[in-house]
């Protein structure tokens, strides 16, 4: 999977020179605590049908709510006397922002993307495309990559937003033999398999995994795995956790 595939495309932005002011509105309107920063240009009209062109949104950083913050904070603290004090409503939205260096791109894999959010304590990325003309190379914003984009895709691709229920299928000292018979089990029944999530690791060995299936009647598929002595634990969706062995 890669970072285009799950990235918000839809994005609310400001660009570097508005005041901090409209910033800290939008952060009010929709609730978010990073706004991608951006300097827009004009693309050239088509001379021979005269159809204009999208906009281009250069990446220059990003602002957080916290930014903001910090500089009320400050603010506050200036004295009211001063002749050279400039609210901090009129300032400018390049003069406290981030350039945001840590980017990805739409082909980086999200596991990638989840790394580098992780080990470097981000929220969101900034997704880039890198545009080259004949003297520069301008940074295209195409998307922005969150922590909570990470979290639905995972829930989509475990099938959280589909019918079904959970079976786990323990596996003794890490032999895989028990997930295979499953897996041909529910082949056999035509019972579909969701995702397949292997945890824990012991000692980097998986001593249960987690499928995912597309029905709310297992009771075929349970039938065949007591005969083959298969060891399994599932919720049914209708009662109490039930275990089996």
């Amino acid at each position: 999977m890669i970072v285009s595939e799950i990235m918000t495309t839809k994005l609310v932005t400001v660009n570097y020179d508005d005041t901090l002011s409209h910033a800290a509105n939008l952060f009010r309107q929709y609730q978010f605590h990073h706004l991608p920063v951006v300097r827009t240009v004009r693309r050239r009209t088509d001379d021979k049908n005269q159809t204009p062109h999208p906009s281009k949104l250069l990446l220059e950083g990003l602002i957080t709510s916290q930014d903001i913050d910090l500089v009320v904070a400050v603010a506050k603290q200036s004295s009211s006397g001063d002749i050279l004090h400039h609210p901090w409503q009129e300032q400018r939205v390049i003069e406290v922002m981030h350039r945001a260096s840590i980017r990805v791109t739409p082909n980086t894999s999200v596991a990638a993307a989840a790394q580098i959010l992780v080990e470097r304590g981000l929220n969101a990325l900034p997704v880039v495309k890198y545009e080259h003309t004949e003297t520069e190379t301008h940074t295209l914003l195409v998307g922005l990559l969150t922590r909570s984009d990470l979290l639905i895709a995972l829930a989509r691709s475990l099938g959280a937003y589909e019918p079904g229920m959970e079976l786990v299928i323990q596996l003794p000292m890490g032999e895989l033999e028990p997930l295979a018979q499953t897996l041909l089990l529910a082949s056999e029944l035509h019972v579909q398999i969701r995702s397949i999530l292997a945890s824990p690791l012991e000692g980097n060995v998986p001593r249960s995994v987690t499928l995912r299936l597309g029905t709310i009647n297992p009771a075929p598929l349970l039938v065949r795995l007591q005969e083959a002595s298969i060891q399994y634990t599932f919720v049914d969706p209708l009662l109490e956790d039930d275990e089996h062995d």
